[in-house]
């Protein structure tokens, strides 16, 4: 069993860094955000219509590439390492979730035609083919022509559905919350499909908090290696060296957990009820804290708003809270592996 990155997994993700360096700068990402919608349409377009990144683990009969999810997971961890203001996550999981569902609607989706967004409805009614409910907290649905309505009795395709879209805790991403009343849905699966998708949106975000806490960590031991004090670069202070470290073990201990994680979704699915929610409380209770630490460690201007980190920090945050906390996920882990029994 091999695990490291493919020639073309290393490649995707080197192109990637090119792309936020060139077309996701800060200044961008800043612009991006005091727009109703929050995205950045040029840069949506390049990602989407031009390289295609949305169908990167759909088949090529679908349009994609024939990626994995591991592909999405490299896409998904580098939008978040550059907050990028496209909904890439919702979108790479929508596609994965209409993978042997629906070729018509993966094909729209993937190919860049329509845009999808995964909305989880904890209470629903369903009278024949129609679907009334509310999901909260829905990440990109602003735009989406598709929802992907995952509920207790099972997984639907909806159009037309209501969507009100407001900014929240976290600045670079809007939430929404979607309504459904009374909708045509096209079932795709059962009770057991809706809750696969659930689990890929958990993977995406433990995924998505490791590219955060990456840019956070980098840019703080950077900080460490040029601010000085005292004549000396205060990264060789004992005490800062030694938090930094730290958080270097707790990245790594996240990283092979969050891409195990991915590569569960097509290597091992019988293992995904209980990787994804651990793989969800590990990555972003990690992100959390190595984006908490990035602040502290960057001294007061940490806590200006001219300084990124507090971006990163609300996405943390944001992600952390997402489907529920790392003690929730953690008790939907013992419950599955049957710990309680």
């Amino acid at each position: 069993m091999d695990f490291t990155f493919t020639p073309e997994q290393v490649e995707l993700r080197r192109m990637l860094r090119e792309v936020t360096a060139d077309k996701c700068t800060s200044a961008q990402v800043r612009a991006a955000m005091a727009t109703p919608s929050g995205e950045d349409t040029a840069l949506c377009r390049l990602l989407v219509a031009e390289l295609g990144l949305v169908g990167v683990a759909a088949g090529e009969d679908a349009g994609g590439t024939g990626g994995s999810f591991v592909d999405a997971a490299v896409v998904i961890e580098e939008s978040g390492r550059g907050l990028w203001p496209v909904p890439m996550l919702s979108s790479l999981v929508a596609v994965s979730s209409l993978a042997g569902h629906a070729p018509d609607l993966l094909q729209a989706v993937a190919g860049g035609q329509w845009r999808a967004c995964v909305a989880v409805f904890e209470d629903v009614s369903l009278a024949g083919e129609t679907l009334t409910g509310t999901a909260r907290h829905v990440i990109g649905a602003g735009g989406a022509e598709l929802v992907i309505a995952a509920t207790p009795e099972g997984l639907y395709a909806v159009q037309g559905a209501d969507v009100t879209t407001e900014a929240g805790l976290d600045p670079t991403r809007r939430l929404s919350t979607v309504v459904v009343e009374g909708s045509a849905a096209e079932r795709l699966g059962d009770a057991a499909a809706s809750a696969r998708v659930v689990d890929l949106l958990r993977v995406g975000l433990a995924v998505e908090a490791v590219g955060v806490a990456d840019w956070c960590l980098a840019t703080t031991v950077g900080y460490l290696a040029t601010r000085e004090q005292f004549g000396r670069p205060i990264g060789s202070f004992q005490a800062l060296a030694h938090r930094a470290a730290d958080l270097a073990v707790e990245l790594s201990a996240a990283t092979s957990t969050a891409y195990y994680a991915a590569w569960v979704v097509d290597g091992a699915p019988d293992e995904l009820p209980v990787v994804a929610p651990l793989a969800k409380s590990v990555c972003t209770d990690a992100g959390y804290r190595i984006a908490a630490e990035a602040i502290q460690m960057h001294g007061g201007i940490g806590f200006t708003w001219e300084h990124d980190v507090h971006l990163y920090f609300k996405r943390a945050t944001a992600n952390r809270m997402l489907l529920g906390d790392g003690h929730a996920q953690r008790e939907l882990v013992a419950d599955r592996a049957g710990l309680f029994s």
